[in-house]
């Protein structure tokens, strides 16, 4: 019981960093959700190479309102720490049952995966902000990969986890030349 608990609080952790993340970088949703869950999980991605991953899946495939980012991110995700090519990874029918296993919860929580029907029901005011898809998608990936790989929840980076940023202070960081 106690892992289950100690998975669960590292799943809202991980959400309210993507949360924070979203917010005071500015990155988008599919960027947001690759840095967190590598950074979270101590994914071999420096941070720029995490985000620069996402980059072309922001607004639904470079804005062509397809595949929503914050489920193309929690793929990525996923295939970091559970895909078939590498060590240890799953083998490939599994790993594509928890592929579309993190598609399917998507798609439940949030009614689709489209970006452009998501972002339609939003403006309808029927359906979850950018934000709110980046979080589920980070929670969702989180509670996957853990469910795979138990071991990931003892090694969990929970300082990166628990720190905040603020938009202020990302912007004085890239002023400086430290982001």
């Amino acid at each position: 019981m106690r892992n289950q608990e100690n998975r669960a609080h590292i799943v809202e952790l991980v959400g309210g960093r993507a949360t924070n993340i979203f917010s005071a970088r500015g990155y988008c949703c599919s960027e947001t959700v690759i840095v967190v869950a590598n950074q979270a999980f101590c994914g071999d991605l420096t941070p720029e190479m995490a985000a620069r991953l996402g980059s072309g899946f922001c607004h639904g495939m470079g804005g062509a309102g397809c595949t929503c980012g914050s489920l193309a991110g929690a793929e990525v995700a996923l295939g970091l720490f559970l895909g078939p090519r590498q060590k240890g990874g799953m083998k490939t029918k599994e790993f594509e049952m928890v592929a579309k296993e993190m598609h399917d919860r998507f798609r439940t929580r949030f009614g689709a995966t489209c970006c452009r029907v998501l972002l339609k029901r939003r403006k309808e005011k029927n359906g979850a902000t950018c934000k709110e898809l980046t979080v589920g998608g980070a929670e969702i990936a989180a509670e996957l990969i853990l469910a795979q790989r138990v071991d990931l929840a003892e090694k969990a980076d929970l300082d990166f986890l628990a720190k905040r940023e603020s938009k202020v202070g990302t912007l004085v960081k890239k002023l400086l030349g430290r982001e």
